[in-house]
């Protein structure tokens, strides 16, 4: 699945059917509803694996309640769609998207419906939502304390690897960076490839970099230096510690042969089949590669070791929105409840290979490490949320830069100086 043109690609995620139930309006807007309907704009084609679940889970709803879910199956770009009509012309009552692209295009021009009402309110189960998402996983999904999205997939990033071949590390996953880095002069000297990058995706180079900042300094502190207007706060000795790490792994030869002018998704797809040990990626990679992996690979995680030695899990979701507008808030609403409900919620994990929300749900066996991970582990921001909080920063700015660092073409202090440049411009831009 391809998420974003930027942060590439993954996720066979689903979604399920239930039993129906009446959940109490919350929020404003939606007036001129039939009360026998509603509008869904999914961010799913039609062929995909999701589709088919959703098409069911549409059926049982309709069944239960009498309520007409109409799909319309939009892709990736569905809320670009939305945004043209969103001050006046026909909006659908129910979206889905990841946390970032819910903020950027709804939340950011004031124009998405409180669920906070909805997170009180019962599944079909009987068990209230707020049980079935805990609080943990919805820090990102509310402004101003108010819950803007309701998530039914939850996404983990770290390192995967194959169980097989690394039976030592499943053993006891590592989490001080220089014992890492030891592996991977091992695994080298033993004529085998440490890392996998398809070094043409952006985003996938800076997954690297900022995690490895984000150990260091911890959560939220690349999202702080990027707020500099004089760009100058990257120049700490932190920072080049970290960043002279990431020049390094270059510099030693860990990453595959070829990965500097590889084109997505060769590299991940040479990893599935053994050519490289481990590939940073968010937990749409067993679904993704799944098909191509070699007999006997056995998928297994851990989050990136750090330089400080705290290790913390970046995590974003995938879930519903309602737009402020929306005819039928309350239908879609009740669909949301309806669809969180154990039975069909559990579909995301047992048909889609993906993880829920729901603790109490099991995990796919494929993703067993990056739920307990997540679970036990301080949470931090894909990218530390610099791609959600300023447009186009990352593109702009980081990536570009990011990018020769990773790939050996320029030094520490190049890498400082022309990330201060494209800072500064950025901000004049910006304002």
């Amino acid at each position: 699945m391809i998420l974003s043109k930027k942060a590439r690609r993954g996720l066979s995620v689903l979604l399920a059917a239930g039993l129906g139930l009446t959940v109490a309006a919350c929020g404003s807007g939606g007036a001129g509803g039939d009360g026998k309907a509603l509008t869904y704009w999914s961010m799913w084609k039609e062929n995909e694996p999701q589709a088919q679940v959703l098409k069911e889970a549409a059926a049982a709803f309709k069944a239960s309640s009498g309520i007409e879910v109409k799909i319309e199956w939009q892709g990736r770009d569905v809320l670009k769609k939305v945004v043209p009509a969103l001050r006046s012309g026909e909006l659908p009552d129910l979206v889905d998207q990841d946390e970032n692209t819910v903020r950027a295009n709804l939340v950011t021009n004031n124009a998405q419906r409180d669920l906070t009402g909805l997170y009180g309110s019962a599944t079909p189960a009987g068990a209230k939502v707020s049980e079935v998402v805990p609080d943990r996983y919805l820090t990102n999904a509310k402004k101003d304390g108010k819950l803007f999205m309701l998530p039914y997939t939850l996404l983990g990033f770290g390192l995967f690897y194959n169980g097989a071949t690394l039976p030592e590390v499943a053993g006891k996953p590592l989490t001080q960076w220089n014992d890492f880095t030891q592996l991977l002069a091992k695994r080298k000297a033993e004529g085998v490839s440490p890392l996998a990058l398809d070094g043409d995706i952006g985003d996938y180079n800076a997954y690297w970099t900022i995690s490895l900042l984000q150990g260091l300094l911890g959560p939220g502190k690349v999202n702080e230096l990027a707020k500099d207007r004089a760009g100058t706060g990257w120049n700490t000795a932190a920072v080049k510690n970290a960043v002279g790490e990431i020049r390094k792994l270059a510099q030693a030869g860990y990453f595959i042969p070829g990965y500097d002018g590889s084109k997505f998704p060769a590299v991940q797809e040479k990893w599935a089949q053994g050519e490289a040990d481990f590939v940073n990626c968010g937990s749409w990679i067993p679904s993704e590669v799944g098909k191509k992996a070699k007999p006997g690979f056995q998928f297994k995680f851990m989050p990136m070791p750090s330089l400080s030695g705290k290790v913390n899990v970046p995590a974003s979701t995938i879930g519903f929105a309602i737009p402020q507008r929306a005819k039928n808030p309350e239908n879609a609403e009740k669909f949301i409840a309806f669809f969180l409900g154990d039975e069909h919620l559990g579909k995301i994990s047992s048909v889609a290979k993906n993880l829920t929300p729901n603790a109490k749900l099991p995990a796919p066996p494929e993703l067993a490490e990056v739920g307990k991970a997540l679970a036990e582990n301080e949470l931090s921001r894909p990218l530390d949320g610099v791609d959600a909080d300023f447009v186009n920063y990352n593109i702009e700015v980081f990536n570009p830069v990011n990018d020769q660092l990773i790939k050996g073409k320029i030094d520490v202090e190049q890498f400082l100086t022309q990330l201060a440049t494209a800072q500064v411009n950025y901000w004049k831009k910006n304002g």
